[in-house]
């Protein structure tokens, strides 16, 4: 039975930081006399790390980037060894934790198929019968004769996802690489994932894609700068990485806003929600929305940004998201005030207490503020339902 057993892992880098940034400091180095050696730095990525992952069941890794996930997934893979430690793994691995690892750049997406197969073990008759399906999944008929060289990286990823899962792996271990191409595609990772995880694999996922952590896993474990954080259900581990986070990356109190700090960007005055034209702070599901947001630009000049609108659950779990950024709608935001209003015409939650906090991005994407107002509401429901959702629907006798 597949199994991973990682047990008081430590892993060290070595920083050295006399490497020369030209050529004339190298040839200065090379003199004798003027040669000065510093000693490299110990650098731990890993400390301490213990993990039993028990045969067919499914963990989450979390954490910011650089925090040591990466690194923990390739010493399981062996790719790295552990400075100090021991790992038992035993089923038959699949993995995809770089883009085009594996493939050689001058051949074929079809050869490249092949060539890890036989890595893998699979005899080149089994891939032959499942081929078809490999290219299916990875949508890239066009180009599969074409040297992987010239793929972009989101078909490198589509080519890597779709052999590491024909394989039919018992340990399916899978970085961030999916965050690479459309989302549809990421969605259909993810679909099969879950239909893996139905059937009996273990897996092991990295994701920034909390709600997916939530979602498909069994257990999670949150990474920070090497220290396992917290292990246990992925809702509790999700919560206490998502209060970090908050904690790490405070936004502005109105009084350094209005002071002129320069982190200030946006000063959020105002924010409630409103069904059919009056505010409200209790409402019944089904009934319209609109979630109101005054906001001042305080940076000196125009913005041009995006918001977000994010309704949780007071333990942390994402019920529904939206931003401007997805719409693909970026906001003008000239100096004063502005107001700005979600309209939702319908919204269907099962009865409870729920959040809604707001967050400003830069036009790129990049997170600037999250406020620390968080709107309450209060949601009553005729409908006794113990989903998160009260669909409408009908039954009907034919």
């Amino acid at each position: 039975m597949a199994k991973i057993v990682v047990d008081h892992v430590w892993k060290q880098f070595l920083l050295r930081r006399d490497r020369a940034d030209s050529v004339g400091q190298l040839l200065t180095r090379m003199i004798p006399k003027r040669r000065t050696k510093t000693p490299p730095e110990p650098f731990w990525a890993l400390r301490d790390i213990s993990l039993d992952m028990p045969p067919g069941t499914s963990f989450g890794i979390v954490g910011n980037n650089g925090s040591g996930k990466s690194t923990l997934l390739k010493i399981l893979t062996r790719t790295m060894s552990p400075s100090q430690g021991h790992i038992l793994i035993e089923g038959r691995v699949s993995a995809l934790i770089e883009l085009g690892a594996g493939f050689h750049p001058d051949f074929t997406g079809r050869e490249n198929v092949y060539l890890n197969a036989s890595i893998l073990g699979i005899s080149r008759k089994d891939i032959e019968q499942k081929m078809n399906r490999i290219i299916d999944f990875a949508e890239i008929h066009a180009f599969i004769d074409t040297p992987v060289k010239y793929y972009s990286s989101g078909m490198n990823a589509r080519l890597g996802f779709s052999v590491a899962i024909s394989v039919e792996p018992e340990i399916l271990i899978v970085d961030e690489v999916l965050a690479v191409g459309d989302e549809a595609f990421q969605q259909k990772c993810m679909d099969r994932i879950f239909e893996m995880k139905r059937e009996g694999t273990s897996i092991l996922l990295v994701s920034h894609s909390l709600p997916s952590i939530e979602r498909l896993m069994d257990q999670a474990i949150w990474i920070n700068q090497g220290i396992m954080e917290k292990s246990g259900s992925p809702r509790d581990v999700v919560l206490a990485y998502r209060q970090s986070m908050l904690d790490q990356n405070a936004p502005l109190s109105d009084d350094q806003a209005i002071s002129g700090d320069d982190n200030g960007v946006m000063h959020l005055e105002q924010a409630y929600v409103t069904s059919r034209d009056k505010v409200v702070e209790i409402m019944l599901s089904g009934e319209p929305l609109s979630v109101v947001m005054v906001l001042e630009n305080i940076s000196g000049r125009q913005f041009t940004g995006h918001v977000g609108v994010a309704i949780r659950r007071p333990d942390g779990l994402e019920i529904a998201s939206f931003s401007t950024l997805l719409d693909a709608n970026p906001l003008v935001f000239p100096l004063g005030r502005r107001r700005l209003s979600l309209n939702l015409s319908e919204l269907y939650l099962t009865a409870g207490r729920y959040e809604m906090s707001i967050t400003l991005y830069e036009e790129n994407g990049r997170r600037l503020q999250e406020w620390p107002q968080v709107i309450a509401l209060q949601v009553q429901s005729l409908t006794m339902s113990p989903g998160l959702l009260v669909l409408p629907h009908k039954w009907q006798e034919n």
